[in-house]
């Protein structure tokens, strides 16, 4: 319930929080410039500064301290009257005093939608809808990260906005939270519904004050009073019915004698003027820079809440579709929930979808962050989920175990676990995994074995399907999903061959990248531009129908071609059609991102470790080490003498610092040696560099990186830590084939 609240309410009335956010950004930022602006009076009584301003300032009738600390000044004389800005510690005078209407018109916008009173109305259900989307948000967030306690504690490392919609959130609870009470209470007096206290005026005087006028700077009350706690000082008029100072300060208003400079009455700021000002203050920083610019982080934080929710909430929608006939989640006997990163995931579930409604079962399809504490009519669960990066959950399913911890189902609820993933990468089916065991441990039982699809196997798909139909006396199955992708035409510019003469030659190859007419299409209608870089991958068909290979880049979008270094397999369609291809001859594939597999950002020393044409990405990070980062760099290779890949550049780049180290293995030298024989050698200056906070980036086979793992998690053991621990601290990142 809290959840659709949280959800509703945002869809409602999420443009006019973001009109809200918007120029609430514009009226903090402002009000950070005026402080940044305005002359400093530091320790300056308001006597002496009055004084001053006389001196260069005819005919004041009225001194007022903005917030900000501006100081301004209106006066008459025979010839001119206006309002100007006045130099404190000076007096003199720095500029006309004229309003901004654009901050006028920003200000209305604001606080009333340029509507008048039914605008402050408006406004205020903004702000009472704002209080409620923290306190829903809260508990959802506390639900999501496993309880109030955890709210505190550092979230897990994640991908994509939904991440990213939790963190901010986390850190932002309070102030937005201020922020809305404060704009509700502000709201609320300006309609009246609460008093703003400022109708409690001090008794006006009701003598005339004969006496000569004393100098300013001789005035006790103002003497006594800090500029800073300055308000409005309302000079003395001609008139005799008012003959005397009229004082706003911070704490309270009164008149003074001209003549004795004492105070004729006096009145101390109530509780609700108090309390007005408080509001005022935390709603809009005006008496404080830093406030004021936490204000404005706060409000960009709420337009990215904004964005971010509604995106995520059209992304759901997207990827399930309308999904006609789906029961509602206290109806079902089937559930069906997935975990999609892209959405091909979500294809299969929809085919699911329809065939169970088809064969009479009532079935509820829903993402895996959206499972439910009860389902009172279910008698099987069933599980669809893809494995994004290094074994993590995809976007849609990074909260589902905290979820089932949490969740009461029932022993006798049966569930089967289907994973999609790519069986090349180390982790295959990596969450699938991790997903059956947790509900292993809950003590559910299985209704079928996890089943793991390599890139979409139709055949696998199938047997799984055929299985759970005879477990579901439904006769089921799944047709093929053909994913969506940009193909691009890549036209080779240069190649160079190592070992040509070999059984197994290594080819760098460097293409110019164009769009196809259909990917030109796609991307109009996606607005996606090519974007790649030294890490990501490279997709290869070798021939209709079959499944595309993939090559690590060894460039980015930035540069002038698109680079992959491919070695030549032994009846490999694919590898053999890449060597074949000269100079002008085209090929068409598509890149497919692969953030997980990058340094990340920092001055933390990096490990680069590689074998054969695994050191195609490793040299793309060095490349684009501008800022001498501290890099270390393991390869190894058959044959200094025919296969030393990359050799020209990674001497340059140790020349110019890109390279802090380069330590070389040959398997093919006097003496053989592999790369990891060469991380055991270096062992002590390895363990240093982890100690210091190093991440480790391996590229190559298995095998290689196998040893690689072997080598490395006695060191860590020795320094209290593990390859495992640091995977989950992405310090550890492999990409392996």
């Amino acid at each position: 319930m809290l959840q659709r609240t949280h959800v509703v309410l945002s869809l409602a009335l999420g443009a006019m929080l973001m009109v809200s956010a918007a120029t609430g950004l514009l009226l903090s930022t402002s009000t950070l410039v005026e402080h940044l602006q305005s002359a400093p009076a530091l320790g300056e009584n308001v006597a002496a500064v009055a004084e001053r301003i006389a001196g260069h300032v005819q005919g004041i009738e009225r001194i007022e301290r903005a917030p900000s600390g501006e100081l301004r000044v209106t006066f008459s004389n025979a010839s001119d009257s206006d309002a100007v800005l006045v130099d404190p510690s000076t007096g003199e005078v720095i500029a006309p005093y004229r309003p901004s209407a654009a901050l006028s018109w920003i200000r209305d916008l604001h606080r009333e939608l340029l509507l008048g009173s039914a605008g402050r109305w408006l406004s205020g259900l903004a702000a009472l809808a704002l209080l409620v989307l923290v306190a829903t948000g809260a508990w959802l967030l506390a639900r999501r990260l496993g309880g109030w306690r955890r709210l505190l504690l550092p979230i897990p490392p994640g991908k994509g906005l939904s991440h990213w919609h939790t963190v901010v959130a986390r850190w932002t609870l309070p102030a937005l939270a201020i922020l809305a009470l404060s704009g509700l209470y502000l709201s609320a007096s300006s309609q009246g519904l609460i008093s703003d206290g400022q109708e409690s005026e001090p008794s006006y005087p009701q003598a005339r004050y004969s006496a000569p006028a004393a100098k300013l700077g001789s005035l006790s009350a103002l003497r006594t009073l800090d500029l800073q706690d300055l308000r409005e000082l309302e000079f003395p008029s001609d008139s005799q019915d008012a003959n005397f100072f009229t004082l706003r300060t911070a704490s309270g208003d009164g008149f003074v004698n001209p003549g004795s400079g004492q105070w004729i009455s006096y009145q101390r700021h109530g509780f609700a003027r108090r309390l007005y000002e408080t509001a005022y203050e935390l709603h809009t920083g005006a008496h404080s820079p830093l406030w004021a610019l936490i204000l404005g982080g706060v409000s960009l934080c709420v337009l990215f809440l904004s964005g971010s929710g509604v995106f995520a909430w059209w992304q759901r929608k997207h990827l399930a579709g309308a999904l006609p006939g789906n029961a509602p989640p206290d109806q079902a006997e089937i559930i069906l929930l997935v975990g999609s990163q892209g959405g091909t995931t979500w294809s299969y579930a929809r085919q699911l979808h329809e065939q169970l409604l088809a064969g009479g079962r009532r079935v509820h399809c829903a993402s895996m962050n959206q499972l439910q504490p009860r389902y009172p009519d279910a008698k099987c669960l069933l599980l669809l989920t893809s494995t994004y990066g290094d074994g993590q959950a995809p976007d849609s399913a990074n909260a589902f175990l905290g979820l089932l911890n949490r969740s009461p189902l029932p022993k006798d609820l049966q569930v089967a676990v289907l994973g999609f993933g790519d069986a090349q990468f180390q982790h295959f089916c990596g969450y699938a995994r991790q997903v059956e065991q947790n509900l292993q441990q809950r003590g559910l039982s299985l209704l079928l074995p996890l089943r793991c699809i390599d890139r979409g196997s139709l055949s696998e798909l199938n047997l799984w399907a055929r299985q759970l139909g005879e477990q579901l006396g439904l006769d089921l199955h799944f047709t093929h999903v053909q994913p969506r992708v940009a193909m691009r035409r890549l036209q080779l510019l240069s190649r160079e061959v190592y070992g040509e003469h070999s059984e197994s030659p290594a080819a760098i190859l460097r293409f110019a990248l164009t769009e196809t007419p259909q990917a030109r299409g796609l991307l109009c209608r996606r607005r996606r531009a090519t974007r790649f870089a030294p890490g990501d991958l490279l997709a290869i068909s070798p021939g209709i129908g079959a499944t595309p290979r993939f090559y690590s880049i060894a460039s980015s979008d930035d540069d002038d071609a698109l680079e992959i270094c491919v070695r030549k397999q032994a009846g490999g369609l694919c590898s053999s059609r890449l060597h074949a291809l000269q100079v002008g001859d085209s090929i068409e594939g598509f890149i497919q991102p692969h953030p997980d597999f990058r340094p990340t950002a920092g001055r933390h020393p990096v490990i680069l470790v590689g074998a054969g044409t695994g050191l195609a990405p490793l040299i793309g990070f060095a490349r684009k080490n501008a800022h001498r980062r501290p890099i270390h760099l393991y390869w190894g290779g058959r044959s200094e003498q025919s296969e030393f890949l990359y050799e020209t550049e990674l001497s340059e780049y140790l020349a110019d610092g890109r390279l802090t180290q380069l330590g070389l293995a040959f398997s093919q030298a006097a003496m053989p040696m592999y790369v990891q024989d060469r991380l055991r050698r270096d062992a002590s200056a390895l363990a240093a560099l982890l100690q210091d906070g190093a991440q480790v980036l391996v590229c190559g086979s298995r095998g290689m990186a196998a040893g690689v793992r072997g080598v490395l998690e006695p060191l860590l053991q020795q320094l209290g830590s593990s390859v495992e621990k640091l995977r989950l601290q992405g310090r550890y990142r492999e990409d392996v084939y």
